[in-house]
Protein backbone atom coordinates (compact mmCIF):
# COMPACT_ATOMS: atom_id res chain seq x y z
CA UNK A 1 0.00 0.00 0.00
CA UNK A 2 1.20 3.57 -0.51
CA UNK A 3 3.40 4.99 2.18
CA UNK A 4 1.33 7.29 4.39
CA UNK A 5 2.56 10.45 6.06
CA UNK A 6 3.59 9.67 9.63
CA UNK A 7 3.81 12.07 12.53
CA UNK A 8 5.19 11.50 15.99
CA UNK A 9 1.96 12.70 17.55
CA UNK A 10 -0.22 10.23 15.66
CA UNK A 11 -2.41 8.27 18.05
CA UNK A 12 -1.55 4.62 18.65
CA UNK A 13 -4.67 3.50 16.78
CA UNK A 14 -3.79 5.66 13.77
CA UNK A 15 -0.24 4.31 13.77
CA UNK A 16 -1.59 0.74 13.86
CA UNK A 17 -4.02 1.51 11.01
CA UNK A 18 -1.18 2.92 8.90
CA UNK A 19 1.06 -0.10 9.59
CA UNK A 20 -1.71 -2.41 8.49
CA UNK A 21 -2.53 -0.33 5.45
CA UNK A 22 1.14 -0.25 4.41
CA UNK A 23 0.96 -4.00 3.76
CA UNK A 24 -2.36 -4.05 1.90
CA UNK A 25 -0.57 -3.79 -1.45
CA UNK A 26 2.89 -5.11 -2.19
CA UNK A 27 5.32 -2.80 -3.94
CA UNK A 28 5.67 -5.35 -6.74
CA UNK A 29 1.92 -5.59 -7.23
CA UNK A 30 1.26 -1.87 -7.08
CA UNK A 31 4.00 -1.01 -9.55
CA UNK A 32 2.95 -3.78 -11.94
CA UNK A 33 -0.50 -2.21 -12.01
CA UNK A 34 0.69 1.35 -12.46
CA UNK A 35 3.06 0.26 -15.24
CA UNK A 36 0.34 -1.61 -17.12
CA UNK A 37 0.31 -0.83 -20.85
CA UNK A 38 -3.32 -0.27 -21.86
CA UNK A 39 -4.81 -1.85 -24.96
CA UNK A 40 -6.74 0.16 -27.52
CA UNK A 41 -10.20 -0.53 -26.06
CA UNK A 42 -9.23 -0.27 -22.38
CA UNK A 43 -11.08 2.21 -20.17
CA UNK A 44 -10.01 3.25 -16.67
CA UNK A 45 -12.35 4.31 -13.86
CA UNK A 46 -10.47 6.65 -11.56
CA UNK A 47 -11.64 8.07 -8.26
CA UNK A 48 -10.33 9.08 -4.92
CA UNK A 49 -11.38 6.34 -2.44
CA UNK A 50 -15.09 6.33 -1.54
CA UNK A 51 -16.23 8.59 -4.35
CA UNK A 52 -18.35 6.03 -6.22
CA UNK A 53 -15.80 3.56 -7.59
CA UNK A 54 -17.84 0.40 -7.06
CA UNK A 55 -20.96 2.04 -8.44
CA UNK A 56 -19.16 3.08 -11.62
CA UNK A 57 -17.60 -0.38 -12.00
CA UNK A 58 -21.10 -1.88 -11.94
CA UNK A 59 -22.54 0.69 -14.36
CA UNK A 60 -19.77 0.09 -16.88
CA UNK A 61 -19.91 -3.70 -16.64
CA UNK A 62 -23.68 -3.68 -17.02
CA UNK A 63 -23.49 -1.51 -20.13
CA UNK A 64 -21.14 -3.95 -21.85
CA UNK A 65 -22.79 -7.13 -20.53
CA UNK A 66 -26.51 -6.27 -20.80
CA UNK A 67 -27.23 -7.43 -17.26
CA UNK A 68 -24.60 -10.07 -16.50
CA UNK A 69 -24.25 -10.83 -12.77
CA UNK A 70 -22.24 -14.03 -13.13
CA UNK A 71 -19.21 -12.82 -11.19
CA UNK A 72 -18.00 -13.39 -7.64
CA UNK A 73 -17.22 -9.77 -6.86
CA UNK A 74 -17.17 -6.71 -9.13
CA UNK A 75 -13.37 -6.40 -9.07
CA UNK A 76 -13.16 -9.86 -10.60
CA UNK A 77 -14.58 -8.43 -13.84
CA UNK A 78 -13.34 -4.84 -13.47
CA UNK A 79 -9.86 -5.33 -11.97
CA UNK A 80 -8.19 -2.91 -9.58
CA UNK A 81 -4.87 -1.95 -11.17
CA UNK A 82 -2.93 -1.53 -7.93
CA UNK A 83 -4.15 -4.77 -6.34
CA UNK A 84 -4.71 -7.16 -9.25
CA UNK A 85 -1.31 -8.87 -9.00
CA UNK A 86 -1.68 -9.41 -5.26
CA UNK A 87 -5.08 -10.99 -5.86
CA UNK A 88 -3.69 -13.33 -8.52
CA UNK A 89 -5.31 -11.51 -11.44
CA UNK A 90 -3.73 -11.09 -14.86
CA UNK A 91 -4.48 -7.60 -16.17
CA UNK A 92 -4.06 -8.87 -19.72
CA UNK A 93 -6.65 -11.62 -19.28
CA UNK A 94 -9.65 -11.57 -21.62
CA UNK A 95 -12.57 -9.61 -20.20
CA UNK A 96 -16.31 -10.00 -20.72
CA UNK A 97 -17.34 -9.27 -24.30
CA UNK A 98 -13.83 -8.37 -25.41
CA UNK A 99 -14.04 -10.73 -28.37
CA UNK A 100 -17.10 -8.78 -29.56
CA UNK A 101 -15.33 -5.46 -29.30
CA UNK A 102 -16.69 -4.47 -25.89
CA UNK A 103 -14.55 -2.18 -23.71
CA UNK A 104 -12.16 -3.59 -21.12
CA UNK A 105 -12.51 -1.85 -17.75
CA UNK A 106 -10.12 -1.23 -14.87
CA UNK A 107 -10.32 0.82 -11.69
CA UNK A 108 -7.63 2.85 -9.98
CA UNK A 109 -7.21 5.44 -7.26
CA UNK A 110 -4.14 6.88 -8.98
CA UNK A 111 -3.92 10.57 -9.73
CA UNK A 112 -3.51 11.48 -13.40
CA UNK A 113 0.29 11.79 -13.16
CA UNK A 114 0.73 8.14 -12.14
CA UNK A 115 -2.13 6.57 -14.08
CA UNK A 116 -1.21 4.52 -17.17
CA UNK A 117 -2.07 6.25 -20.44
CA UNK A 118 -5.55 4.98 -21.20
CA UNK A 119 -7.34 6.35 -24.25
CA UNK A 120 -10.50 6.76 -22.17
CA UNK A 121 -10.88 7.62 -18.49
CA UNK A 122 -14.04 8.03 -16.43
CA UNK A 123 -13.42 10.29 -13.44
CA UNK A 124 -15.93 10.24 -10.58
CA UNK A 125 -15.97 13.22 -8.21
CA UNK A 126 -17.78 13.53 -4.88
CA UNK A 127 -17.87 16.25 -2.23
CA UNK A 128 -14.85 16.10 0.10
CA UNK A 129 -16.97 16.04 3.25
CA UNK A 130 -19.01 13.07 2.08
CA UNK A 131 -15.90 11.24 0.88
CA UNK A 132 -14.25 11.67 4.27
CA UNK A 133 -17.24 10.35 6.23
CA UNK A 134 -17.63 7.36 3.89
CA UNK A 135 -13.90 6.57 4.05
CA UNK A 136 -13.95 6.64 7.84
CA UNK A 137 -16.85 4.19 8.07
CA UNK A 138 -15.32 1.97 5.38
CA UNK A 139 -12.17 1.46 7.50
CA UNK A 140 -14.06 1.21 10.81
CA UNK A 141 -14.04 -2.36 12.16
CA UNK A 142 -11.61 -3.30 9.41
CA UNK A 143 -8.35 -1.35 9.72
CA UNK A 144 -9.28 0.01 13.13
CA UNK A 145 -11.72 -1.07 15.81
CA UNK A 146 -14.83 0.99 16.26
CA UNK A 147 -14.33 3.59 18.96
CA UNK A 148 -10.52 3.61 18.81
CA UNK A 149 -10.19 6.36 16.17
CA UNK A 150 -12.28 9.52 16.21
CA UNK A 151 -13.54 11.09 13.01
CA UNK A 152 -11.40 14.17 13.71
CA UNK A 153 -8.25 12.09 14.23
CA UNK A 154 -8.91 10.08 11.06
CA UNK A 155 -9.41 13.29 9.11
CA UNK A 156 -6.44 15.19 10.47
CA UNK A 157 -3.86 12.43 10.89
CA UNK A 158 -4.68 10.34 7.82
CA UNK A 159 -7.00 11.83 5.19
CA UNK A 160 -5.84 15.44 5.31
CA UNK A 161 -2.23 14.36 5.83
CA UNK A 162 -2.04 13.06 2.27
CA UNK A 163 -0.48 15.46 -0.23
CA UNK A 164 1.32 15.40 -3.59
CA UNK A 165 2.84 11.93 -4.09
CA UNK A 166 6.63 11.83 -4.18
CA UNK A 167 6.63 8.37 -5.76
CA UNK A 168 4.25 5.80 -7.20
CA UNK A 169 4.14 4.21 -3.77
CA UNK A 170 1.99 7.07 -2.49
CA UNK A 171 -1.61 8.00 -3.16
CA UNK A 172 -2.50 11.61 -3.83
CA UNK A 173 -4.73 13.51 -1.47
CA UNK A 174 -8.37 13.98 -2.41
CA UNK A 175 -7.56 17.53 -3.50
CA UNK A 176 -4.47 16.69 -5.56
CA UNK A 177 -6.27 13.78 -7.24
CA UNK A 178 -9.13 16.10 -8.19
CA UNK A 179 -7.03 18.83 -9.77
CA UNK A 180 -4.84 16.34 -11.62
CA UNK A 181 -7.87 15.08 -13.53
CA UNK A 182 -9.50 18.51 -13.72
CA UNK A 183 -6.53 19.65 -15.80
CA UNK A 184 -7.46 16.97 -18.36
CA UNK A 185 -11.17 17.82 -18.39
CA UNK A 186 -11.22 19.07 -21.99
CA UNK A 187 -9.59 15.97 -23.46
CA UNK A 188 -11.88 13.95 -25.69
CA UNK A 189 -11.01 10.78 -23.81
CA UNK A 190 -11.92 12.08 -20.34
CA UNK A 191 -15.44 11.97 -18.89
CA UNK A 192 -16.10 13.59 -15.51
CA UNK A 193 -19.14 12.31 -13.61
CA UNK A 194 -20.37 13.71 -10.32
CA UNK A 195 -21.53 11.26 -7.65
CA UNK A 196 -24.35 13.65 -6.80
CA UNK A 197 -25.58 13.55 -10.40
CA UNK A 198 -25.69 9.76 -10.24
CA UNK A 199 -27.91 10.11 -7.17
CA UNK A 200 -30.19 12.69 -8.76
CA UNK A 201 -30.42 11.37 -12.33
CA UNK A 202 -29.02 7.86 -12.69
CA UNK A 203 -30.63 7.29 -16.08
CA UNK A 204 -29.32 10.52 -17.55
CA UNK A 205 -25.81 9.87 -16.30
CA UNK A 206 -25.79 6.25 -17.48
CA UNK A 207 -26.80 7.47 -20.92
CA UNK A 208 -23.87 9.95 -20.87
CA UNK A 209 -21.50 7.17 -19.89
CA UNK A 210 -22.90 4.85 -22.57
CA UNK A 211 -22.44 7.53 -25.23
CA UNK A 212 -18.87 8.10 -24.08
CA UNK A 213 -18.08 4.37 -24.27
CA UNK A 214 -19.70 3.82 -27.66
CA UNK A 215 -17.51 3.55 -30.74
CA UNK A 216 -18.12 3.40 -34.47
CA UNK A 217 -18.41 -0.38 -34.10
CA UNK A 218 -20.18 -0.65 -30.74
CA UNK A 219 -23.23 1.34 -29.62
CA UNK A 220 -24.01 1.18 -25.92
CA UNK A 221 -26.42 4.10 -25.64
CA UNK A 222 -29.53 2.45 -27.09
CA UNK A 223 -32.59 2.49 -24.85
CA UNK A 224 -32.62 -1.17 -23.86
CA UNK A 225 -28.93 -1.27 -22.90
CA UNK A 226 -29.21 1.91 -20.84
CA UNK A 227 -32.37 0.75 -19.08
CA UNK A 228 -30.78 -2.58 -18.16
CA UNK A 229 -27.70 -0.85 -16.79
CA UNK A 230 -29.85 1.57 -14.79
CA UNK A 231 -31.90 -1.25 -13.29
CA UNK A 232 -28.83 -3.29 -12.36
CA UNK A 233 -27.02 -0.26 -10.94
CA UNK A 234 -29.79 0.94 -8.64
CA UNK A 235 -29.09 0.88 -4.92
CA UNK A 236 -31.92 -1.60 -4.36
CA UNK A 237 -30.57 -4.04 -6.96
CA UNK A 238 -26.96 -3.82 -5.78
CA UNK A 239 -28.02 -4.16 -2.13
CA UNK A 240 -29.86 -7.37 -3.03
CA UNK A 241 -26.54 -8.67 -4.47
CA UNK A 242 -24.41 -7.18 -1.71
CA UNK A 243 -21.81 -9.96 -1.52
CA UNK A 244 -20.79 -9.12 -5.08
CA UNK A 245 -19.78 -5.61 -4.04
CA UNK A 246 -18.26 -6.10 -0.58
CA UNK A 247 -14.52 -6.11 -1.36
CA UNK A 248 -14.22 -9.66 -0.01
CA UNK A 249 -11.70 -10.72 -2.66
CA UNK A 250 -9.17 -8.12 -1.54
CA UNK A 251 -9.90 -8.79 2.13
CA UNK A 252 -9.40 -12.53 1.81
CA UNK A 253 -6.25 -12.00 -0.25
CA UNK A 254 -4.58 -9.33 1.90
CA UNK A 255 -5.99 -9.18 5.45
CA UNK A 256 -3.53 -11.69 6.91
CA UNK A 257 -0.60 -9.92 5.24
CA UNK A 258 -1.74 -6.79 7.07
CA UNK A 259 -1.63 -8.62 10.40
CA UNK A 260 -5.40 -8.98 10.72
CA UNK A 261 -7.80 -11.90 10.81
CA UNK A 262 -8.53 -13.25 7.34
CA UNK A 263 -12.19 -12.31 7.69
CA UNK A 264 -11.58 -8.83 9.13
CA UNK A 265 -14.00 -6.26 7.80
CA UNK A 266 -16.40 -8.82 6.38
CA UNK A 267 -19.27 -7.49 8.47
CA UNK A 268 -18.72 -3.94 7.24
CA UNK A 269 -20.99 -3.32 4.26
CA UNK A 270 -19.46 -1.42 1.36
CA UNK A 271 -22.94 -0.56 0.12
CA UNK A 272 -24.53 2.23 2.06
CA UNK A 273 -27.15 4.33 0.38
CA UNK A 274 -24.76 7.03 -0.79
CA UNK A 275 -26.16 10.22 0.63
CA UNK A 276 -25.46 13.78 -0.34
CA UNK A 277 -24.64 15.83 2.74
CA UNK A 278 -23.49 13.05 5.07
CA UNK A 279 -20.55 15.31 5.94
CA UNK A 280 -22.91 17.21 8.25
CA UNK A 281 -21.56 15.01 11.08
CA UNK A 282 -18.10 16.57 10.79
CA UNK A 283 -16.87 18.99 13.42
CA UNK A 284 -16.56 22.68 12.59
CA UNK A 285 -12.78 22.37 12.97
CA UNK A 286 -12.52 19.64 10.31
CA UNK A 287 -14.91 21.49 8.01
CA UNK A 288 -12.66 24.52 8.26
CA UNK A 289 -9.58 22.40 7.54
CA UNK A 290 -11.26 21.00 4.43
CA UNK A 291 -12.16 24.50 3.26
CA UNK A 292 -8.57 25.58 3.91
CA UNK A 293 -7.19 22.69 1.84
CA UNK A 294 -9.64 23.46 -0.95
CA UNK A 295 -8.57 27.12 -0.96
CA UNK A 296 -4.87 26.18 -1.00
CA UNK A 297 -4.98 23.36 -3.58
CA UNK A 298 -8.14 23.41 -5.68
CA UNK A 299 -9.24 27.03 -5.97
CA UNK A 300 -6.00 28.32 -7.56
CA UNK A 301 -6.35 25.74 -10.35
CA UNK A 302 -10.11 25.77 -10.91
CA UNK A 303 -11.11 29.26 -9.84
CA UNK A 304 -13.86 27.63 -7.77
CA UNK A 305 -14.22 28.49 -4.10
CA UNK A 306 -16.15 25.32 -3.25
CA UNK A 307 -17.08 21.87 -4.52
CA UNK A 308 -20.56 23.11 -5.42
CA UNK A 309 -19.01 25.90 -7.47
CA UNK A 310 -16.92 23.30 -9.28
CA UNK A 311 -20.02 21.27 -10.09
CA UNK A 312 -21.73 24.35 -11.46
CA UNK A 313 -18.69 25.26 -13.56
CA UNK A 314 -18.26 21.84 -15.16
CA UNK A 315 -22.01 21.32 -15.62
CA UNK A 316 -22.27 24.64 -17.42
CA UNK A 317 -19.30 23.72 -19.60
CA UNK A 318 -20.89 20.39 -20.43
CA UNK A 319 -24.20 22.02 -21.35
CA UNK A 320 -22.34 24.29 -23.74
CA UNK A 321 -20.49 21.43 -25.41
CA UNK A 322 -21.46 18.11 -26.97
CA UNK A 323 -21.39 16.41 -23.57
CA UNK A 324 -18.62 13.99 -24.39
CA UNK A 325 -15.77 15.23 -22.32
CA UNK A 326 -16.97 16.73 -19.04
Amino acid sequence: MPVESAFENNSAAIKLMKRRLAKFETAEGRLKGLHYEPQANDVVITTTPKAGTTWMQQICHQLRSHGDMDFEEISAVVPWLELAHDQGQDLKAVQFGEQDGMPRFFKTHAWANHCPKFRKAIVVLRSPEDVLVSFYHFFEDWFFESGTVSMDAFAEEFWLARDIPTSKMQNASYFVHLISWYKRREEKGVLIVFFEDLINDLQGQVKRIAKFLSTSDISLDDGMTVQTAVRCSSFEFMKSHESQFDEHLSKLARNEACGMEKTAGMTRSKLTKGRVGSGVVLSDAIRQRIQQKWKEVVEPVTGCASYNDLRKQLTASRNNSDGRCI
